[in-house]
């Protein structure tokens, strides 16, 4: 029988982790934008005086920019160095997903996330010649929906209260 082939879950976790990033903004976002709005028609009266301000400084500016054309070959001899850097941060922030969703998916699961250094690293070869583990039954996992309550509480939001439908007995005794 030819060996399966181990399938890498670091980018299944980091999507995972990516998305409850998301919905963690998103939460923020809704809790603080009615406060941001109540700022706005304070912020509305001064936009005459700033387009005033911005006229008057526009000459400087067209000065400044012409300035920074002449640097343009001196910045464009850094972008490698940026290139780095950037790639640095994703590989970073990507190993952070992966750990994030990691530990989301064992939240759900109802255990914990795995202790490992590197999370989903990819396992050593398997000699070919190892013995199959017995195969075992899983237990039934619980449904993943939002009327889950472990869900719901992984997701900081309240479990919704839906009536339980109607049985036989109990529309025959009405």
């Amino acid at each position: 029988m030819p060996a399966v082939p181990t399938i890498d879950a670091k980018p299944f976790y980091a999507y995972v982790g990516a998305g409850d990033a998301a919905i963690e903004s998103l939460r923020t976002a809704v809790i603080t934008l009615p406060e941001a709005f109540k700022a706005v028609p304070e912020q509305l009266k001064t936009v005459p005086a700033s387009l005033k301000a911005a006229r008057e400084q526009l000459p400087t500016q067209v000065k400044d920019l012409q300035g920074q054309i002449a640097q343009l070959p001196l910045l464009a001899s850094s972008l490698p160095a940026q290139v780095k850097e950037l790639q640095a941060t994703f590989e970073k922030r990507y190993d952070e997903y992966a750990t994030r969703g990691e530990k989301v998916l064992a939240e759900l699961r109802g255990g914990k996330a795995k202790s490992t250094a590197t999370p989903a690293a990819k396992p050593a070869a398997k000699p070919a010649a190892a013995k199959k583990p017995a195969a075992k039954k899983a237990a039934p996992k619980p449904a993943v929906t939002a009327t889950n309550p472990v869900v719901a509480e992984s997701l900081g939001t309240p479990t919704p209260t839906v009536p339980a439908p109607a049985t036989s007995s109990e529309t025959q005794a009405s």
